[in-house]
């Protein structure tokens, strides 16, 4: 979770819309479905410290459907 809080806040100053949360994952992890899943969940665990904290909003239109961060 630490790494992906760092990860996401490498992207402060270009969070000012609306961005797909995997976008934000790191590019090592694509190079299989699992470690794709896992960096998906790494950063959504670390974005949920970040709207606890008040850094950045989440938003999902319906279930199931892509999550997208914003800074506030």
């Amino acid at each position: 979770t630490e790494d992906a809080i760092k990860r996401i806040k490498e992207f402060f100053g270009t969070l000012n819309d609306w961005k797909n949360l995997s976008e934000l994952v790191p590019s090592g992890f694509n190079k299989s479905p699992n470690l794709k899943r896992t960096g998906r969940a790494g950063i959504f665990a670390g974005s949920l410290e970040l709207v606890k904290e008040g850094n950045i909003s989440l938003k999902q239109k319906e279930l199931f459907d892509d999550i997208y961060v914003k800074e506030n």
